[in-house]
């Protein structure tokens, strides 16, 4: 085997694996690792993020519902639909398109005769007329709100319709409207308010056992 003297030292030439080698293989193995580890904590993080975009949305939109049921007074009772819940219990869902889906949900809405707001309007849009001869805008001037329909919607929004609200969440991810039904009803109970006089409309289980450990109804 040949040799060569090097600095008073003799190496071979050949040589499969030197101490530099595996340190160098140790370093490249500790940054895929913390390549992966970074890559772990951004996902983890943005996960956070949207639980918090979320919850602060949920706080305005559950203040909103939580004065339609004060308004309803200490005899009333309010219902909280779980809108998609609602709308495709009991449908193949894989075989609808998106379209067809927009359009169940019109008809569910007509049907419960709900007039939406021009697109864009929000809550603080709505403004009941002072003079002239325009009529108020759906849920101005009308009776108590009673029936809180609910959707995970990807910009967050709030109206009223006659005795109707309908709330879509917001934000981005599963389940988003069944944590704004499960956070309201836990707030409520929290708020020493009378949960019994809520009732949940909803064929989740999961969900209808939660509320119902707050005091709400399901049917």
């Amino acid at each position: 085997m040949r040799r060569r003297r090097i600095r008073g030292s003799w190496l071979k030439q050949d040589r499969a694996v030197t101490a530099n080698d595996i340190i160098g293989d140790a370093r490249v193995a500790r940054v895929r690792e913390l390549k992966a580890e970074l890559a772990a904590t951004k996902a983890q993080q943005q996960a956070v993020e949207a639980e918090r975009d979320a919850l602060m949305a949920h706080f305005a939109l559950a203040l909103v519902a939580l004065r339609d049921f004060e308004q309803v007074g200490p005899d009333g009772h309010f219902c909280i639909v779980d809108g998609w819940n609602a709308i495709l219990r009991g449908r193949n869902v894989s075989k609808l398109t998106s379209e067809e889906i927009s359009g169940l949900k019109a008809k569910y809405l007509t049907d419960l005769e709900i007039v939406q707001p021009p697109k864009g309007t929000r809550e603080g849009d709505l403004r009941q007329p002072t003079s002239g001869n325009d009529q108020p805008l759906p849920g101005h001037g009308q009776q108590p709100t009673t029936v809180w329909i609910v959707f995970d919607g990807a910009e967050e929004n709030s109206y009223c319709s006659g005795s109707y609200r309908v709330t879509y969440t917001g934000g981005t991810g599963p389940h988003r409207a069944d944590r704004l039904i499960l956070d309201y009803v836990h707030a409520a109970k929290l708020l020493g308010l009378d949960t019994a006089r809520i009732t949940v409309e909803t064929a989740d289980k999961a969900l209808a056992k939660k509320v119902g450990t707050f005091g709400a109804k399901v049917r």
